[in-house]
């Protein structure tokens, strides 16, 4: 009886192990094992992590601009992923997707650089990040789309304009969203995987091409992206771009040229 049960078992722990080994020899991903990984969250990974070092110019470029990263599948409380210098947990309770790794991996390569990418993002875009002006604004009639202490869950009131949010972050140009949690490092990271999906048809350009699409809806329907109603025909100055192609922000030319390697932006 024992027999019977121990070959399927060692065929997937085998089959596990491959996937962990080939993540690290194709990007130097190391893998807690822990328990918390179903080999399709690794194929997924594997899938997500191939996506971003291809438009990074390949997984030679792709190493050696993030070094080594080590990623769990761990309780991160509400958030759904949290990166540091060189780790990146994943919620055990909750399915990660292509976007939510591409997030964090950008945030690592962030955090690798003393957050300069992204403070470089914020000034090319002619952003700013300023408090005082932020508790100024929130008196100023119109110019406050949240509550009082913060975002509320109601059409108008999620702190979308600029300043609106809780670090007093000032985007410039249009980016492709904001909230009550956006500032510059979240810019950066938004902005990194808006790159990898828009006009590539794969698995992140209909959640990109959704995100700019939604401001042609008309106030109060949910967007078919995350399902929010919002007063997404009034928040289009902030956020549509040039005849709704994002390759016409700043966000985009300023993400290519890290990309490419065109400019000195990359370390």
């Amino acid at each position: 009886m024992t027999g019977g049960f121990f070959l399927p078992f060692m065929l997937v722990y085998t089959s596990a192990m491959e996937h962990i080994t080939r993540l690290h020899a194709d990007f130097q991903i190391k893998i807690t094992d822990n328990g918390n990984w179903q080999i399709s969250d690794l194929e997924l990974l594997h899938t997500s992590i191939a996506l971003f070092a291809e438009t990074l110019g390949g997984n030679e470029n792709f190493k050696s601009q993030l070094g080594e990263v080590l990623f769990e599948r761990t309780d991160t409380g509400t958030s759904l992923g949290l990166a540091y210098k060189d780790r990146i947990k994943l919620s055990k309770h909750s399915q990660f997707s292509a976007w939510s790794v591409i997030h964090e991996l950008a945030h690592v390569w962030d955090a690798k650089n003393q957050w300069k990418l992204s403070l470089a993002l914020e000034k090319f875009t002619g952003g700013n990040t300023n408090l005082l002006l932020s508790s100024i604004k929130k008196r100023i009639p119109g110019q406050w789309d949240a509550g009082p202490r913060g975002a509320e869950s109601k059409p108008g009131h999620y702190g979308r304009k600029p300043g609106v949010n809780a670090a007093g972050y000032f985007y410039g140009d249009k980016p492709s969203g904001a909230n009550w949690r956006f500032n510059r490092k979240e810019d950066f990271a938004e902005s990194v995987v808006m790159y990898c999906g828009w006009g590539r048809n794969n698995s992140l350009s209909k959640t990109a091409h959704g995100r700019i699409e939604r401001y042609l809806l008309p106030n109060g329907m949910k967007d078919p992206v995350y399902h929010i109603a919002d007063n997404w025909s009034d928040y289009a100055g902030y956020f549509y771009p040039e005849s709704g192609d994002y390759t016409k922000t700043k966000r985009w030319k300023f993400i290519n040229e890290l990309m490419t390697g065109d400019s000195d932006r990359r370390p």
